[in-house]
């Protein structure tokens, strides 16, 4: 397309000043405006489209430009001449003269105002950009259904122009093919769009029940799900996931407890919960999701420790109660009414010390005052921040955000004992542990949330999200070594495999404030410490006490060659390293640093 854009624009002699208005206020700039509606000319030679559509006409030397490389195809110009400039007095008539010759038509209306562009589909829609972004940002969606070319004239007009085009193509990377950015006096950018985007529900806020399963299961799963990079990365068999390993810790599973995961998605969170001997369901109506699910987790499924339900929740009978049931970012995506419903549905299902186990995302509160005063921000160092931030997967599947209020009313109906908190990535205690302001009661992203038809202890439930110090006079462990490389490259990262035993009387994870972690230490062959802090390695899953656990201990060697002792270990951030209080701490290998001759 490039090839043949510029074929087109080094061929042509077009001059939009052929048509220009004699009273044009701007006539001053003529002369620097050629190029850019000669390069107009190309790119709609190039596309050679039967139907236009041009947004922002003016004088019309768009719409003339359009009509020159196109002839024969059907025009329409939108602009809102009653807010114009003064110099626009007098615009449409000239427009409607210079094309009269055409099959052109015209309306004068607000964009901003539409929430569909008029006709069916056109092979071209032109965008004059505009300053604020937010105009620029309208139009741009509002094509996006409607037009198999998108040319946005002033890519380069303003920052705010610039990032919000940028934000639609990042919003909806989905249905573009392809975009060309070419550097004019104030830049156009060229999209292309998919076939799919005439599929697009734009502003739609009733999507049916249909839209919102495939989005799910052929969409959402692959790019906008949360974790999917960490899920190809291990395999489903590692958590990295605050809200799923917060899940894990609340659970606090053992080999006599039952669980049930609403919209288990993948099941690498059911597959975590198998591994402690709990019995686990997963449920999801997504085929894709049960089927990645039942193929990568075969292990845990043959040892009828785990099992996967194709189907919807609120229709599926089940014939036993669970200990815990689990929810992570399900209800966003279910209307208010089905919601009601598998909140009553949870508390039958529920055994009578049960735990019901929620986490929802976003916070509702954060599109609210905190996110108006980003964008305030944004505007005055020259920024661009969109009215609605979110993706098209969530403007889609989000249909039920909750508040930390509407959440707790609505679990309080059917739970007599609730816990609801807010919390942020790197905090998920939050303000179950301490009072939140209100500035950060509306920035939190996170929402948790236990309930219970027994009572419940906040206390124990901080316990199970953070790590306290461990009591230096009870300490015991066991780190038995399964294998590990004799000879390494200087600075190579290897693995080194280890089989880790609890033998205290305090659960170990690698939870704030003081995390457990397995680390290391490096000895010369003169006893000198050469490296003393090394990497660490996370306990994600709780140790609990007589418990083991296999880990590959993560190991960055020495840079210069030579015999080194490796010291595996354990420390506990800002108290101690377990080696000054456990007695068969260190365990000790001998390796060789050798660099390839």
């Amino acid at each position: 397309m490039i090839d043949l854009i510029t074929r087109f624009y080094n061929t042509s002699d077009y001059d939009f000043r052929v048509y220009a208005y004699p009273k044009d206020e701007l006539s001053y700039l003529f002369t620097e405006w050629v190029p850019n509606y000669r390069l107009k000319y190309a790119i709609c030679k190039a596309i050679n489209p039967q139907s236009i559509l041009d947004v922002g006409s003016r004088y019309g030397y768009s719409a003339i430009t359009f009509l020159k490389a196109s002839e024969k195809a059907t025009y329409l110009g939108i602009n809102n001449y009653l807010n114009s400039f003064d110099r626009s007095k007098g615009a449409i008539e000239w427009t409607k003269k210079i094309t009269s010759g055409y099959n052109a038509d015209f309306l004068i209306a607000d964009t901003k105002k539409m929430m569909k562009f008029p006709g069916d589909f056109y092979d071209l829609i032109h965008i004059e950009g505009q300053k604020d972004g937010d105009g620029t940002l309208h139009d741009l969606i509002l094509s996006l259904d409607k037009g198999r070319w998108i040319l946005l004239d002033g890519y380069f007009r303003s920052k705010e122009n610039m990032l919000s085009a940028t934000y639609f193509l990042e919003k909806y990377k989905q249905f573009v093919d392809y975009a060309i950015i070419i550097p004019s006096d104030v830049g156009n950018l060229l999209i292309k769009t998919k076939a799919s985007a005439k599929n697009i529900q734009i502003f739609s806020k009733n999507y049916s029940d249909q839209t919102i399963r495939e989005e799910y299961d052929q969409n959402y799963f692959f790019y906008d799900c949360g974790g999917y990079d960490s899920f190809k990365k291990y395999q489903g068999k590692q958590l990295t996931e605050d809200r799923l390993l917060a899940a894990l810790y609340l659970a606090n599973p053992n080999r006599n407890t039952s669980i049930l995961d609403i919209g288990c998605g993948r099941g690498e969170l059911c597959n975590a919960l198998a591994q402690s001997g709990a019995y686990v369901v997963g449920i999801d109506y997504s085929r894709s999701a049960i089927s990645i699910a039942e193929n990568t987790f075969q292990s845990a499924i043959k040892k009828d420790k785990l099992e996967f339900i194709c189907d919807d929740f609120l229709q599926f009978k089940f014939d036993k109660k669970f200990d815990r049931i689990i929810a992570t970012d399900f209800i966003e995506h279910i209307e208010y009414n089905r919601f009601d419903q598998a909140i009553r549905k949870v508390a039958g299902l529920l055994k009578p010390e049960g735990l019901f186990i929620l986490h929802t995302s976003p916070n509702a509160l954060n599109y609210g005052a905190p996110y108006e005063e980003k964008r305030e921000i944004a505007r005055s160092i020259g920024s661009f921040l969109p009215k609605n931030p979110r993706t098209y997967y969530e403007d889609v599947m989000h249909i039920n955000e909750q508040t930390p209020d509407s959440l707790t009313k609505s679990l309080k109906k059917y739970f007599p004992h609730t816990i609801v908190w807010v919390a942020t990535t790197s905090d998920i205690v939050g303000s179950l542990a301490r009072t939140f302001s209100t500035n950060e009661t509306l920035n939190a992203q996170s929402i948790f949330a236990v309930a219970s038809n027994s009572s419940l202890d906040p206390a124990r439930i901080i316990h199970q999200l953070i790590q306290n110090p461990l009591d230096a006079n009870k300490l015991n462990a066991k780190i038995s070594v399964q294998s590990y490389p004799k000879i390494v490259a200087p600075d190579e990262h290897f693995s080194v495999e280890i089989i880790l035993d609890n033998l205290s009387c305090e659960r170990w994870v690698s939870l704030l404030p003081n995390p457990v972690y397995l680390s290391y230490h490096w000895l010369n062959d003169k006893g000198t410490y050469v490296v003393f802090d090394g990497i660490r390695t996370s306990i994600r899953y709780p140790l609990s006490p007589g418990e083991s656990q296999d880990f590959s201990l993560n190991v960055v060697a020495p840079k210069i060659n030579g015999e080194y002792v490796l010291q595996v270990t354990l420390v506990q951030e800002s108290c101690f390293w377990l080696e000054t209080v456990v007695q068969n701490l260190p365990i000790s290998l001998m390796i060789k640093t050798k660099a390839d001759e």
